[in-house]
């Protein structure tokens, strides 16, 4: 293992453990102005996966990085949904109750095709980003509103334990400050790194984004979303997967994308944000017939996430 790497995946837990603690500070705080356990379960549970993405993007925006930025937010998307759902279900069948899930599932689709409409003119701007954020912010009030009366018993149960925090101001303010340092640093150690073994490999950005710097930020993640498999908390995965995805694309793609525009390569127009689409569409029925994914149904996922990706490091090498 090259010295690069090795510093590449030092990065990635710096970054890990810094959202973490940015995410419970806030958690904390929010419990603390009266939100329910339920939501800030929800909530934790969609955000609490890209906060990683969100740091890295904004410096690799800052940077002058923006083809790996948007690598990494659909990358992370496809790894979410292949490798995160489709590994989980693998180790056991995911049981699926919040009913919330499935018009993020469809909200999930929308923003992949709206992604796919902007993204024709080989620039994601201002305007699109903004367009984004309101996405997001409808999404926010959707969760928040959500009523927990509506799930059953157990999911709700199961949700009110992700969300509970302890709720001392002055702890909370401390773990905002230290996430937030810890995530700063993580960011700059995983996007100087990649850049640099974009340029060592001779591969451009925007492929170190779809593949390393995807997976490399995923990996925390898919290791919560591993644990909650094998708790049997399907919801939890999911929801983890949706959640993070639909941040990516509205909060993170529209606050980046408003600090500096994307360039979008052709081949996302023609390739990866379609497949982020068929990923999307695949997964609602899975989750709206008997509410269950099976290992039959996980091995599909992962089985086309590790063909779409052999394809990717194949046109790499064929070009």
């Amino acid at each position: 293992m090259s010295i690069e790497i090795l510093w590449f995946l030092v990065g990635v837990v710096v970054l890990a453990l810094g959202a973490d603690s940015l995410v419970r500070g806030l958690a904390g705080l929010g419990a603390r102005l009266g939100a329910g356990a339920f939501a800030i379960g929800v909530l934790l549970t969609a955000f609490g996966g890209s906060a990683p993405d969100l740091a890295i993007n904004i410096d690799a925006v800052v940077e002058g990085h923006g083809a790996l930025a948007l690598g990494n937010i659909i990358g992370s998307c496809l790894v979410n949904i292949g490798l995160g759902i489709g590994l989980c279900a693998l180790i056991r069948p995911l049981d699926v109750h919040l009913p919330l899930l499935r018009p993020f599932v469809i909200a999930l689709m929308g923003a992949g095709i709206v992604l796919l409409a902007a993204a024709h003119n080989g620039t994601f701007g201002f305007l699109d980003g903004g367009l984004l954020l309101v996405a997001f912010a409808t999404l926010g009030v959707l969760a928040v509103r959500h009523r927990a009366t509506r799930a059953a018993p157990a999911t709700v149960a199961v949700f009110e334990a992700e969300g509970t925090t302890r709720t001392h101001v002055g702890l909370n303010l401390l773990r905002l400050a230290i996430g937030a340092a810890l995530t700063w640093y993580g960011a700059r150690m995983v996007v100087g790194e990649a850049v640099y073994l974009a340029g060592q490999w001779q591969v451009s950005e925007l492929f170190a984004g779809l593949t390393l710097v995807a997976i490399g930020s995923s990996l925390p993640q898919l290791a919560l979303m591993v644990v909650a498999a094998i708790r049997g908390r399907g919801d939890v995965v999911v929801m983890s997967a949706v959640g993070s995805n639909l941040v990516n694309l509205t909060l993170i793609l529209g606050a980046t994308a408003i600090l500096e525009p994307y360039p979008v390569a052709s081949s996302l127009v023609h390739l990866e944000i379609p497949a982020l689409i068929a990923f999307s569409a695949v997964l609602y029925p899975l989750i709206r017939g008997d509410a269950r994914i099976s290992r039959a149904e996980g091995g599909v996922l992962f089985g086309a996430f590790v063909a779409f990706t052999a394809f990717q490091i194949w046109q790499v090498a064929a070009g």
